[in-house]
């Protein structure tokens, strides 16, 4: 039972890994096999379905780790404009780690497949949507409205997913920290108007 198990995981691994740097059509299924280093009659037992079904789970899996993730950061979060600055910092950090190839973004699921995969949009959706209620549960937390809050939340998660895509094509994490200061800023600024 540990064995399959262990299949199941590595499949997933691989996937997310694959499809993090060269896309959900960019990658097949030999590869995500040959990848994982799992037996091949693995993938169609945990995944009837297939590619959509392993990409749809992977992101499902990974998206619920970066929320809790996150979640995790900002718990005890004293000041939330510098706890934002040292996530999107981070996220630069493993950025310049992989040279510009891993950063944690779905974005090129979503660009590929949302018009196509209903399965998928909504993986992906789901993810947004857990990422961005984190935030806005640390902000209410600060005396924000559910209505202010839920706006940088917004805000926060495109920043995010905008930069890392500008990250990408300039292969530097320059666009990250740049987001960073001014979100940090931003976030100040509504903190005081607040105050107001």
């Amino acid at each position: 039972m540990e064995k399959t198990t262990s299949a199941r995981t590595r499949l997933i691994e691989a996937t997310f890994n694959l499809i993090e740097q060269q896309g959900y059509h960019g990658t097949g299924l030999n590869q995500i096999i040959k990848e994982s280093g799992a037996p091949k009659g693995s993938l169609y037992y945990y995944f009837p379905d297939g590619k959509e079904q392993l990409v749809s789970e992977a992101i499902e899996l990974y998206g619920q780790a970066l929320a809790e993730r996150i979640r995790g950061v900002l718990k005890n979060a004293d000041n939330p404009a510098e706890i934002i600055k040292l996530i999107f910092t981070n996220f630069a950090k493993k950025l310049d780690a992989s040279g510009c190839t891993k950063s944690g973004s779905f974005a090129t699921i979503v660009l590929e497949t949302s018009n196509t995969s209903e399965r998928l949009r909504k993986a992906c959706n789901r993810m947004y949507d857990s990422c961005s209620a984190s935030y806005t549960e640390m902000f209410m937390t600060h005396g924000f409205s559910e209505k202010r809050a839920t706006q940088i939340a917004t805000l926060i998660t495109t920043s995010m997913e905008g930069a890392i895509i500008l990250c990408r094509a300039k292969q530097s994490s320059e666009p990250l920290i740049q987001i960073a200061e001014e979100l940090k800023s931003y976030i100040n600024h509504a903190k005081s108007e607040m105050s107001n």
